[in-house]
This record gives structure tokens, sequence and C-alpha cells, in this order.
């Protein structure tokens, strides 16, 4: 019977695709050691690897994963079981529902802060197909918990994916009126961004001019760059006067600059010629960002606007 180190010395000797998942699904079972099973997790998510995974390969990963959710606090920042779960994710297999179930529920406070918000994300990806009503209600729940991650806004940013699969929008709408504002200014606009461009092309203008309003009024800008997306993506034409109004109203450049690109790169007339309009009367602090969004305008009028705008800047 080999030892783990002679497994382990196994894997790192291991060329092909199907040697190394072997390899990593043997130490796997075996071992208890941090550095042997994240050496083994990185290898069967290794893009070459991952691919060779099927149903054969399950029992082995869900042992694991479910002796893990059995004692959490052998995996206390629940990275073991995001790992395992994203693994029998990508095999997808209606019988690991019990496991993405569990996930979802999976909180840890370390010490005041979350620390599974992945795998709660993971979980609920894997859930979805399986029981979207179900994942469609825990995705509702995320989307208003305080324990949304500030690095990468998870799971709250797969529940917005899950609800937009099941065109359940009304969660989102309630999110943007109760709870975005709140997200965008704690560092998590990235996740109030996605919401207000993830309502649908059917959402009704007044009340998303009412959304409008209430983002343009706190200025963050990862949260008004879904306004500009779900405008300019949709041709939402009755609102391009709002559009024009939060690009030049935002004190951050950044964003200015992001909304003058946008209209550009959208190689729609209407927007081109918006945007050559607002170029004649740019701010000469705005100079430079109607330079580079005016450079990729497609409008026939494009030459005579750079001209006027570099000869502005001098």
């Amino acid at each position: 019977m080999p030892t783990q180190a002679e497994l382990f010395q196994a894997l790192r000797q291991a060329e092909t695709a199907e040697a190394l998942r072997d390899q990593a699904l043997q130490l796997l079972a075996k071992t208890k050691s941090r550095e042997y099973l994240d050496e083994c997790l990185l290898t069967l998510r290794s893009e070459r690897v991952i691919a060779t995974l099927d149903e054969s390969h399950r029992p082995a990963l869900r042992e694991k994963c479910l002796g893990y959710f059995a004692d959490g606090k052998r995996d206390k920042a629940g990275m073991l079981r995001e790992g395992l779960t994203r693994l029998l994710v990508h095999i997808d297999h209606h019988d690991d529902a019990d496991i993405y179930k569990l996930g979802v529920e999976t909180y840890y406070l370390q010490p005041v802060d979350d620390v599974a918000q992945n795998l709660r994300a993971v979980a609920l990806a894997g859930l979805a197909p399986i029981d979207a009503p179900l994942a469609c209600l825990y995705a509702t729940r995320f989307l208003g918990e305080t324990q949304t991650s500030v690095f990468n806004c998870e799971p709250a940013m797969t529940a917005i994916d899950v609800l937009v699969a099941s065109d359940q929008r009304l969660p989102i709408y309630q999110f943007l009126l109760r709870g975005g504002a709140q997200m965008a200014q704690t560092g998590r606009g990235e996740l109030t961004g996605k919401a207000l461009e993830s309502l649908g092309d059917g959402f009704p203008l007044a009340l998303y001019q009412d959304l409008i309003d209430i983002y343009k009024a706190i200025d963050q800008p990862t949260a008004s760059m879904g306004i500009i997306n779900w405008i300019i993506d949709g041709r939402v034409d009755a609102l391009y006067e709002r559009l024009e109004e939060l690009i030049l109203a935002t004190q951050d450049a950044d964003l200015r600059r992001y909304g003058l690109v946008m209209m550009a790169a959208a190689r729609n007339d209407d927007l081109g010629e918006r945007l050559l309009r607002l170029a004649r009367r740019a701010r000469a602090d705005d100079l430079p960002l109607f330079i580079e969004a005016v450079e990729i305008c497609h409008l026939p009028g494009r030459d005579a606007a750079l001209e006027l705008l570099k000869r502005r800047l001098g």
C-alpha cells in the first residue's frame, strides 16, 4: 500500500490528463493533509484534467465532500467543500442536489465576516438546473444578505444569473429599491451595476427612470455602469437624454470616459450624433475623454469634431 508521500510523488510525475486525474483522486481519498488536498484540487480543476471527469468519478468526490459537510471544523472556511462542489457541478449529475442544498446553507464567520460566500455561489449554480424554484428562493435571499463578499460580490452575482435564467426579475428590482444603493456605497457597486443591467428588455421605462434618479444621486461608478450598459445595449432611445445627463453629471472621470466610449462603440447613428454634439461643447477638463471616444466614432462628422477638440486642447 503506497504512502501518501509516495502517492504525492506519483502525482507530481504524472504526465497525461488521465494519469493526473487518477493519481489526484487516489491521493484525495486517502489524505487529510491540507497541502496534499490543495494539490489534488488544483490538479483536478486544471483545464485538461477537469475535461476528463465523468460520472464514474462522482463517488470519490461525493464521499470527500460529504465528509467535510459532516465535520465542518475540518474545513472552516469552506474552501475544500467549494473546490469539491465545483468539480461535481462540472460533472453535472442531478443526484448531487443533496450536496448543493448543504452548500447554500453554509456560513462561516471568521471572526466576524463570512468566508463561505464562494461555496454558496457554487452550490447555487449547481442547484439551479436541478431545482430552479428552490434555487430562485435562495437567490432571492442572497441578494439581500449583508454577507455578500466585498471582493467578488458572491453569492449575489450568481444569484442574479440564476434569477435571470429563470426570468424572475422582480427580486432584482426589489433589491435595487431596497438594498442596491447600500451595496454600491459599501464597495460592492459591481453587484448593483449587474442588477441594473439585468432587468430585461420589457422593464417599464418610468420605473427605470426612478432607478436612474436613485443611482445618479449616489454617483457610484460601477453601479452607474449598469445603467449605461442597459440603455446602450438595449438601444433604449427614450432614455438617451437621461444617459447624457448621467454621463455629464458624474464627478468620476473614469465613469464619464466609459459612458462616452460606450456611446461611440455602439455604432449607432443616434448615439454617435449625440456624442458629436456633446463633443462640440465639451468642458476643457473633459477634452481628452471626448477625443478618446470620438476617435472610434463611425460617423462622417468624426474628423471635424476631432480637429476641433484637439485644437481646443492645444
